[in-house]
């Protein structure tokens, strides 16, 4: 298969699967967290249970190097559902919706920083060596917690992105549906005031993951890919929604003491490894 048809393909299966955990995502929000709402007690009990059937299903690889795709199948989608679980809960103390572009510059940032000086910049050079030696020895940690694909001419699935996208992707969507605003591409076009009744579901800020991804694979770099979903999600958003335009005081400062902290981080580690 010509290399460029190659990546064409492989683009199609990442964007179809992520449909689908797309789809997984709307039936976690209609289904399973009205029943859990604000009672901390039952989410901390779906937290558990769920970190324990993780812990469970990831055994078998991390300490007998079991490589098995139907299990990986299982943890990614037990990984998943415990993001949506976690992406649900960070948006209860949410007022308003102007929140979204603190929280935005906030987790933007904080990408930023540990893909290019913090720990996600080591997690990805154990992760790279690891698959580039063909997946020998004993498996770095960071690998548990990245989302897996079957990809065209690999025998196992493979990682695509991290769970903390995901997580982000989640309480995006959340938020949306918390203040009652549509953050359905499929349904984007309708008035502001329209309910949301299609059938059909992909969240916004999961075409700014799906950018990170192609930009990330085209360029052959690993690019913080939180940028693009909250670059994404805002930019529709707000203009969409008046709302979300609408920054309070409070929020404004917020932004600047947190551009000013993670700034100094990356300041202070580039001037360590400078030294």
């Amino acid at each position: 298969m010509p290399e460029a048809f190659r990546a064409g393909f492989d683009y199609i299966v990442i964007v179809g699967l992520i449909t689908c955990l797309a789809w997984m995502t709307r039936i976690y929000q209609r289904r399973i967290e009205p029943a859990i709402g604000t009672n901390t007690g039952r989410r901390l009990s779906w937290i558990g249970i769920l970190t324990l059937i993780f812990i469970i299903l990831c055994l078998p690889e991390g300490q007998a190097g079991l490589k098995s795709n139907i299990i990986t199948t299982l943890s990614t989608t037990t990984l998943v559902l415990l993001a949506c679980v976690a992406g649900h809960w960070l948006v209860i103390p949410m007022k308003r919706p102007s929140e979204f572009i603190p929280i935005g510059v906030a987790v933007a940032l904080s990408d930023i920083f540990s893909v290019f000086s913090g720990p996600t910049r080591t997690f990805a050079e154990n992760i790279s060596d690891y698959y580039r030696e063909g997946m020998t020895g004993p498996v770095p940690l960071v690998d548990f917690f990245l989302v897996k694909m079957p990809m065209p001419g690999n025998d196992y699935f493979m990682p695509v992105f991290g769970i903390t996208d995901w997580v982000v992707v989640a309480l995006l969507s959340a938020g949306a549906l918390r203040f009652s605003m549509n953050d359905n591409l499929f349904s984007l076009a309708g008035s502001p005031q329209a309910q949301n009744k299609f059938r059909a579901f992909f969240p916004v800020a999961g075409i700014g993951l799906i950018l990170s991804i192609v930009a990330a694979r085209s360029t052959n770099l690993y690019l913080p890919a939180l940028p693009f979903i909250v670059i994404v999600f805002l930019g529709v958003m707000a203009a969409k929604y008046p709302a979300v335009r609408k920054l309070r005081p409070e929020e404004i400062r917020a932004m600047i003491v947190v551009s000013v902290l993670i700034g100094s981080f990356m300041a202070a580690f580039a001037f360590m490894k400078i030294g």
